[in-house]
């Protein structure tokens, strides 16, 4: 969960739910075989959706697990995706890159009923996104798990997956199409 200066509440997670409560929706529609991800946001007052959205493909599961809101009150969410067409805008990277589960992060309109970039991040094995943070520039900060070597570094602090499982920590430029840096963070056990 997230909240504005102005008291709204943004709110992410998953949902099996065919009437998952929809307000002005980028996806009116579930389109998952399990789960898909949503996005929510509320009013001050708690009483009313400024909007509600599903987000997500045609595979098993789609989860929303960490979101931050900006200055003007997009909305940035990352989690993990099993769908190879997961819903992408200027992407940093197009590619569904493992059978298992990639990272993804999506950049929301203000509205909430439009992507302002949405992109897949991960390499050939498990990965998550876990936690999100933006700062006064728009660059998100995504932090999360991955079992792969071959997840992309640029600028690294360890540009060297250590063993069992490892945690990333990535930089993406304000467009969101570039990274800015992405990082290895771990030792040789399961770190996360």
């Amino acid at each position: 969960i997230a909240v504005d200066v102005s008291g709204r509440a943004y709110v992410t997670g998953q949902t099996n739910s065919s009437d998952f409560p929809t307000q002005n929706p980028y996806d009116a529609s579930s389109s998952g075989t399990y789960f898909d991800a949503f996005v929510t946001k509320l009013a001050a007052a708690g009483n009313t959706l400024v909007y509600s959205t599903y987000l997500g493909g045609v595979g098993s599961a789609d989860q929303g697990v960490g979101i931050a809101v900006d200055a003007s009150g997009s909305a940035y969410v990352t989690g993990k995706t099993y769908s190879s067409d997961f819903p992408l805008l200027n992407p940093y990277d197009a590619d569904f890159n493992n059978i298992n589960s990639d990272a993804f992060v999506t950049k929301f309109s203000s509205a909430g009923n439009a992507l302002v970039y949405s992109t897949y991040l991960g390499g050939s094995s498990y990965d998550e996104g876990l936690g999100i943070a933006v700062n006064a520039t728009g660059s998100a900060y995504v932090t999360g798990y991955t079992y792969t070597s071959d997840f992309p570094t640029v600028n690294p602090y360890d540009g060297s997956f250590n063993g069992g499982k490892d945690a990333f920590v990535t930089k993406l430029s304000a467009a969101g199409n570039t990274l800015v840096y992405s990082t290895f963070l771990g030792g040789n056990g399961v770190d996360d």
